[in-house]
């Protein structure tokens, strides 16, 4: 039997504190202890991604291995680095230990920082002469975990509950906070008490149901929803980071240094159970119609991505990498009951977010990652680790080039050329299919808006 050392204490604090996943790079290195304890390792060519993307499938901190250098993190997630090096990008919390001994508090301690809002990275330095060692401090056992929920004051609270009883056209910003914070049915209790529109970001889409009379969704890059926004006294927005160059905004974050006086410093589901007490209910009626006169000016027929989501289950998360639609599945997608991620013009982050939130969800729930197909090559290592995992993830690379039909099949996975009338029932195929998949949209007709 081989003599305990850091790395073996390491892997108990993880697991100690709840972990059953662990990401990182295919050689760990130094971290070979954890890789061969009983935790579960999942190794990939951008793991910091795949461990973004499970930790927002979760909802749960996520340990990523980092035996080298980190070139990006997520800046909302919570995401546990353990690196043999200091932190070389941004993140919440950071602090290093000196020996074995100390591990198991400074895990804990970062472990509590990251699921405490604002969400966000952590990072502790373990170093590989303290991974190595021997350890003589006993086996560790179960670590509570206690992250502190930011609860707002009360006085904030009825501040803001004042502004808005005042407020005579009322809109809330849904962003990517209340997703994160699970604060969904807080939100939609407030909104249907004020009776105020609510529109979602492009990362808060999920957070607000996309078909309630309420529901302006999000085509905030429509010049009639700029309008719209224009048009309230008073805008409430929460978890966002959405400027605004009027005095009329109340802002609810768990980030204090985005809140100023008029706004509420908190967790969103606790700002949002508070401010639905603490408002005057309003007759029903004047938001729906707004609402419904909204979205007869903005939205407009989307045959393609009508295609897509009917093939794609209520519950199937989706991550997006750009595509030739643009901007179009970020005002026009229903997320339904799941999780829409990624930006409009991010490049390579779709299917290795995917992954993580595979490794999540198993083979319970099938998950969608789109690219566009000037992009898939980048993906290429990713198809390889999902086959080598057996992840059930399906690559849909949108206006793509047949040769990746037969990349994709030389690397062992099923592989599928659609065109705009088949990819409902190409999509559903492949979405049931218990492992990954990958479909080739070709388009031949104008995505030009």
């Amino acid at each position: 039997m081989s003599e305990r050392t850091g790395g073996d204490v390491l892997a108990e604090s993880l697991a100690a504190l709840g972990a059953r996943t662990v990401f990182g790079p295919l050689a760990i290195g130094p971290f070979e202890a954890v890789g061969r304890s009983k935790l579960r390792f999942v190794d990939g060519p951008d793991p910091a991604l795949t461990a973004d993307g499970h930790a927002r499938a979760t909802g749960e901190v996520t340990p990523l291995l980092a035996p080298g250098v980190v070139t990006a993190l997520g800046g909302s997630t919570p995401v546990l680095v353990l690196g043999v090096r200091s932190a070389s990008v941004p993140v919440k919390h950071s602090e290093a230990v000196a020996n074995a001994a100390d591990i198991p508090e400074a895990v804990a301690r970062a472990w509590d920082v990251a699921a405490t809002a604002p969400f966000g990275p952590v990072w502790v330095r373990v170093p590989e002469e303290v991974l190595s060692e021997p350890a003589a401090a006993p086996r560790v056992g179960a670590i509570v975990s206690c992250p502190q929920p930011v609860v707002p004051e009360p006085r904030a609270v009825e501040s803001a509950a004042r502004l808005l009883d005042e407020a005579k056209r009322p809109v809330v910003v849904a962003g990517g906070g209340v997703v994160l914070g699970d604060a969904r049915a807080e939100l939609l209790a407030l909104a249907e008490k004020l009776g105020a529109p609510v529109v979602t970001t492009f990362g808060g889409k999920g957070a607000f149901p996309w078909d309630h009379a309420l529901s302006a969704q999000s085509w905030l890059s429509d010049e009639h929803t700029t309008r719209f926004l224009e048009d309230a006294d008073l805008l409430l927005v929460v978890g966002s980071g959405l400027d605004s160059p009027r005095d009329n905004v109340v802002r609810i974050d768990a980030d204090a240094e985005k809140v100023d006086e008029r706004g509420v410093h908190g967790d969103a589901r606790y700002a949002l159970a508070g401010l639905t007490d603490a408002v005057r209910a309003r007759t029903r009626g004047a938001g729906e119609a707004s609402v419904r006169e909204l979205l007869d000016l903005v939205r407009r027929p989307e045959p393609e991505l009508d295609e897509i989501r009917a093939g794609v289950p209520a519950d199937s998360p989706t991550f997006w990498d750009r595509t030739v639609f643009g901007e179009r599945p970020w005002c026009a997608w229903d997320p339904r009951d799941s999780l829409m991620c990624g930006t409009p013009d991010g490049v390579g982050y779709a299917l290795p977010a995917a992954l993580g939130a595979a490794v999540a969800l198993g083979n319970h729930v099938p998950v969608l990652a789109v690219s566009g197909g000037d992009t898939a090559p980048l993906g290429l290592r990713e198809l390889a680790t999902a086959r080598r995992h057996d992840l059930r993830v399906t690559w849909l690379v949108v206006d793509g080039d047949a040769d990746l039909l037969g990349l994709a099949h030389a690397l062992g996975v099923p592989a599928t050329g659609s065109t705009p009338s088949m990819v409902r029932d190409d999509l559903a195929e492949a979405l049931a299919w218990q492992g990954p998949h990958v479909v080739v949209l070709g388009l031949p007709w104008s995505t030009e808006p």
